[in-house]
């Protein structure tokens, strides 16, 4: 996979992994990815998520929101200097007036947010050198204060509190089973079937950059990790994974909530697999490529996301209307 194509992904799972924070409290909220700024639109490196001022949030990162909420993702391998800082608010300022009338969207309506897995110290530095005050809002969040005429704040994945977010830290190496073991519970136990296909796919790219992990669950003797997910999201709907996932999360509380989550996936897994099992694995995968398709990402990419053959993605498209090279 090309380099450009590794970015991709990582910022794909990202805008996945946003999606699924808030489609689990089902916020109504609205992701652009891709907006006509110049000549070619901006692609993947921006998400702007647009709040309605009736929407209220409470969690660390929502509650910084205003109408219009801009942020920029950097992958792992993806610098975040000072340039890149002043090259956000500029791209900011630029949304702020494009295609619109005169302060038709008021600075003080526009957040900026920026996202990267690990500290980025000397950012940090630039910016207290240049007088601006980094405050830790909350463990992983730093709020930039000064001569800037919007919100700004930093996300710092890998300082967030572990069971805060975990979609956003999955899309890293050095995750666990647990987490990932975690996460998918949390997204099957869920009634959005959006949050399904998306969290599908930050597991799915989590594993693609942890691949040592899927060695690992066939080592252990037990059902290879993909399946397990596979088999979560293809019964979910069934009324015994429900079941068996509250049970297993019940009864195992007090040994730890890995524990009683794989407990919960076994028995779900054992009443509604085989009824299940097929149908859903193809709806799932089937919904993530849609999704792919329509952001115009590669074939490669959406193949191996999706875990579609390349011909099967190109009938969808087609079927949609979309070219695929």
């Amino acid at each position: 996979m090309t380099q450009d194509s590794g970015r991709i992904k990582y910022h794909y799972g990202f805008y996945a992994a946003m999606k699924v924070e808030y489609g689990l409290i089902h916020a109504d909220l609205t992701y652009d990815q891709e907006v006509q700024l110049g000549e070619e639109p901006v692609r993947l490196d921006f998400l702007i998520i647009k709040k309605n001022p009736g929407v209220v949030l409470t969690d660390p990162i929502g509650k910084f929101f205003e109408t219009v909420n801009i942020f920029e993702y950097k992958s792992p391998k993806d610098g975040l200097s000072i340039d890149d800082f002043y090259k956000a608010i500029g791209y900011s300022f630029i949304y702020k007036g494009h295609n619109r009338k005169v302060d038709e969207l008021p600075i003080q309506d526009m957040t900026l947010t920026l996202v990267r897995h690990t500290y980025p110290r000397e950012l940090m530095k630039s910016l207290m050198a240049e007088g601006f005050a980094v405050e830790e809002s909350h463990p992983g969040i730093y709020r930039v204060k000064g001569n800037i005429n919007m919100k700004v704040q930093i996300i710092v994945s890998s300082r967030l509190p572990a069971d805060e977010y975990e979609g956003l830290q999955l899309i890293a190496s050095g995750c666990t089973k647990d987490a990932v073991i975690r996460y998918a519970g949390k997204a099957a136990a869920s009634d959005n079937a959006n949050v399904k296909t998306d969290a599908e796919a930050v597991m799915t790219i989590c594993l693609s950059i942890n691949k040592e992990l899927g060695s690992q669950m066939e080592e252990d003797g037990n059902m290879n990790i993909r399946e397990t997910i596979d088999g979560i999201f293809a019964v979910a709907k069934e009324e015994g994974m429900k079941a068996g996932i509250r049970e297993g999360m019940a009864q195992g509380m007090a040994q730890g909530m890995a524990q009683g989550m794989e407990k919960g996936m076994e028995k779900g897994m054992e009443k509604g697999m085989e009824k299940g099992m097929e149908k859903g694995v193809n709806e799932t995968n089937e919904r993530v490529a849609t999704d792919m398709l329509k952001k115009n990402l590669p074939l490669s990419l959406i193949a191996e996301i999706s875990r579609l053959s390349e011909d099967t993605i190109r009938n969808l498209a087609g079927s949609l209307g979309i070219s695929v090279v």
